[in-house]
């Protein structure tokens, strides 16, 4: 009988409960920041409020995330919830299921960041950016590519935010295409 350590078990259990998407949702709709449930719904406005208390129980549950902060408003008590210990995505989109519950949680997510954007009094065309390209790469150049990407946003994150830094949503997504795709050029 083959021995797994209990981060192991623990690991695998909590990537078991990212594959589902509206969970996923939940954590990068928190991503670095301390929101309360009526804050994470604001972000998921698709989603009915059930499912995602449902999804918010079971990820605290997986001790993917916690409750930092219990407010009292009005006859309610608030709860606001940090990712406290998030599995690498990676590692959940390393099974065919993983993989296709990862990017259609990306996109669902891109669609509504999306949707809210457009809808925001705020919004002007010049400040979003939208763009899809077909490449061809070898593995190597492939493997070049991705790592001068990580770079990239590795980079945009340390970087000190300046006052009047605005947050900007960056989601890619590199898969090789399942069939010849013409380039914008065939």
């Amino acid at each position: 009988m083959p021995h797994f350590s209990t981060i192991e078990i623990v690991g695998n259990v909590q990537r078991q409960v990212l594959l589902h998407p509206v969970r996923m949702r939940v954590v990068l709709a928190l991503g670095s920041k301390d929101l309360t449930t009526k804050q994470v719904r604001a972000k998921m406005p698709d989603v009915a409020q059930a499912s995602l208390y449902r999804a918010i129980a079971r990820l605290v549950d997986a001790g993917i995330i916690a409750v930092v902060e219990r407010r009292q408003r009005g006859g309610a008590m608030e709860r606001v919830y940090r990712v406290v210990n998030a599995p690498d995505v990676g590692h959940v989109a390393a099974t065919t299921h993983g993989f296709v519950a990862a990017a259609d949680t990306l996109a669902r997510a891109l669609s509504v960041d999306a949707a809210q954007w457009a809808a925001s009094p705020r919004w002007q065309p010049h400040q979003a950016h939208l763009r899809r390209e077909v490449l061809h790469l070898s593995t190597e150049q492939f493997a070049r590519f991705t790592t001068r990407v990580d770079k990239g946003l590795d980079e945009a994150t340390a970087d000190d935010r300046p006052h009047d830094a605005t947050a900007v949503i960056v989601t890619i997504a590199a898969i090789p295409a399942s069939a010849d795709v013409p380039t914008c050029g065939d």
